[in-house]
């Protein structure tokens, strides 16, 4: 009886060292994205009608899921008032060079992007997070109204 004791004791404390090793490595283990760009553009429809958009929307969200891995997020809302949020979640600036890079002409989302203008009338866009000169010259060169908030402090995982 003492041996089946000792044995369920000694078994309890594996277990317990096994569940405490295993939760402070899934804590260390976590992937901080500390370069993330946060890219919100405001929109409105360009003369489509609700359903066009809502199914142009998940086409273009699930093109950017397929072909951009270093996207974190891409998301489409919509206000009553008929405005159209596009949260889009970079891991970093170069994920949005690549995006940009994937929009241009002869790239695989070239005609995505065409359809994306055609959909959509861009109204001002912001970036949240730390952006190089490099990155600010070559998005004023869309022409777009933009602004940028640099991060005080925060994390995203």
């Amino acid at each position: 009886m003492k041996k089946i004791l000792m044995t369920t004791i000694l078994i309890f404390i594996i277990a317990l060292y096994s569940c405490d090793s295993n939760s402070s490595k899934n804590i260390s283990d976590s992937v901080f994205h500390n370069n993330e760009l946060i890219s919100m553009v405001y929109m409105k429809s360009n003369n489509k009608t609700e359903k066009e958009i809502d199914d142009f929307s998940d086409y273009y969200q699930k093109r950017m899921n397929e072909l951009e891995p270093n996207v974190l997020s891409w998301k489409f809302f919509k206000s009553q008032n008929g405005q159209i949020t596009l949260l889009e979640r970079y891991i970093d600036e170069a994920a949005i060079f690549n995006h940009i890079e994937n929009v241009s002409e002869g790239k695989p989302m070239e005609q995505d992007f065409i359809k994306f203008l055609d959909h959509f009338l861009i109204d001002s866009i912001e970036y949240y997070g730390k952006t190089s000169q490099d990155f600010k010259d070559t998005i004023e060169t869309f022409g777009f109204p933009i602004s940028y908030k640099e991060l005080i402090s925060g994390f995203s995982k």
